[in-house]
């Protein structure tokens, strides 16, 4: 199964040997980061928190009633949840490959595995790294909920629930990452069983476009995080059986989660061949119906 020491391998190898990092890589890091360093500046700067310790809950730099704070929390949630829908709907998953910080952790902390490998005393700190990243976004989640200062502040009862809190959140996040890895957004993560149940199809994504010039040597399919075979995502025999989380019947195009690995491998093994890559991200082509109506023969003689 394509996950853990085997598909950073290969992507660690294609990267080593074209020299720099890919602009996939680039850009997940970036969005990710950018996007919760946006969300933690929301309490911290007084624009949305709620406050379970005192009472003291923030909107827009104003305090205001728990009433209204529920109200100011609940329709940018909703707001956002509107946007998510149609995005995953008509986008597909890129909240998974890009934006997720869970999934950010989780490729963190299977470069770190690799990497670090054949040393235990850095690898014990490379550990120590995602445990600290692990504790700043369980820091970031709490932050929404209470006045931080009930950290030191608040009473024995006070303080033991909040550190209490923080310390659980922290061990799950740890746990599903050391523990689960890449298979927790594969297997158990509601959210992704939401985005592929919105998304079975999308206009954007990989596509399997220039056939002619595939080596098939397959590293496509060992670095996909959510096993999948990224030249064959609009077969619909592919749809899965029930794993986890995930219900049965979902195609290979709502399971994709679009984070462009299977690309990055394909164009660092294809680098020094004629032609384009075979495959691409970007805009899907139309695939209409005469194409399903050709003698099954003809199709295969085709790829």
């Amino acid at each position: 199964m394509p996950v853990g020491i085997r598909r950073i391998r290969v992507l660690h190898g294609i990267g080593k040997k074209r020299g720099t990092i890919h602009r996939y890589t680039w850009v997940r890091w970036v969005v990710a980061i950018s996007a919760t360093l946006g969300i933690a500046l929301l309490p911290w700067t007084g624009t949305l928190r709620l406050d379970l310790w005192r009472g003291r809950h923030m909107w827009l730099g104003a305090e205001v009633g728990l009433v209204d704070g529920l109200k100011h929390f609940a329709f940018p949630f909703l707001g956002v949840n509107i946007a998510i829908i149609l995005a995953s709907r008509f986008f597909g998953r890129y909240l998974c490959g890009f934006v997720c910080p869970v999934g950010a952790l989780n490729r963190l902390d299977e470069w770190i595995r690799f990497r670090f490998r054949k040393n235990q005393v850095v690898r014990s700190a490379g550990d120590l790294i995602v445990l600290v990243t692990c504790s700043t976004l369980a820091f970031v989640a709490f932050s929404f909920w209470t006045d931080v200062r009930v950290l030191w502040l608040g009473s024995g009862t006070a303080m033991a629930i909040a550190w209490g809190a923080l310390l659980g959140t922290t061990a799950s996040l740890y746990l599903i990452t050391h523990g689960l890895g890449m298979r927790f957004c594969r297997e158990w993560c509601p959210s992704g069983v939401y985005f592929a149940v919105l998304g079975p199809k999308s206009s954007t994504g990989i596509e399997f476009a220039h056939p002619e010039t595939c080596t098939e040597c397959g590293a496509c399919e060992s670095v996909c995080p959510s096993d999948l075979k990224p030249r064959d995502l609009f077969d619909e025999d592919n749809s899965r059986e029930g794993m986890g989380l995930y219900p049965k019947g979902l195609t290979d195009l709502g399971l994709c989660v679009r984070c462009g690995d299977c690309v990055a491998a394909c164009e660092g093994t294809t680098a020094a061949n004629d032609g384009p890559t075979p495959l691409r991200f970007g805009w899907l082509k139309e695939h209409d119906t005469s194409e399903q109506d050709e003698p099954q023969g003809e199709k295969e003689a085709l790829r």
